[in-house]
């Protein structure tokens, strides 16, 4: 199921990124990757303005692209396109707040997810994609020698 998501509508709408704020689409992206990473879908984020030179724009993978409107276009202008790119909408999910495009998004079938949610889904997968990773370090841990011996001991006795 392909997320499109208003990029800039969605950090508007959050509570701790601003859009003052330089590194704010570069904070979203690190949101971005580890949602996609837990639900394995396509994303694709759409920016308003021109692309800045941060790493996570820069490198883009399969499942995850990044895409800024032409010069005089708006990142509604191009979600629209990419809707009208869709022939089946009922797993293509949108994401923002904007009312028209909302509406262009319902009437063709797609899901859709106001910005604040959606901004809470992103943390919430934070912070589940951070405790998998905190529990498989425990997993992978490696004893040394000296421990084992000391745990074959105790286990001995």
């Amino acid at each position: 199921m392909p997320y499109i998501i208003d990029g800039n509508n969605v950090i508007g709408s959050s509570p701790d990124i601003s859009l003052e704020d330089s590194d704010s689409r570069e904070k979203l992206l690190g949101l971005v990757r580890k949602f996609q990473r837990r639900k394995k879908s396509k994303v694709i984020v759409v920016f308003d303005g021109e692309p800045s030179d941060f790493s996570h724009e820069k490198n883009p993978t399969e499942k995850i692209s990044i895409k800024y409107p032409g010069f005089g276009n708006s990142a509604d202008d191009v979600i629209k396109k990419i809707l009208n790119g869709y022939n089946y909408f009922r797993d293509v999910t949108v994401v923002t707040s904007d009312r028209e495009l909302k509406d262009v998004a319902r009437k063709k079938g797609a899901k859709i997810i106001n910005s604040i949610e959606f901004y809470y889904e992103l943390k919430r997968s934070y912070r589940a994609s951070g405790e998998i990773e905190q529990k498989q370090k425990r997993i992978d841990t490696k004893l040394s020698e000296g421990e084992i011996d000391h745990w074959l001991k105790i286990f001995e006795e």
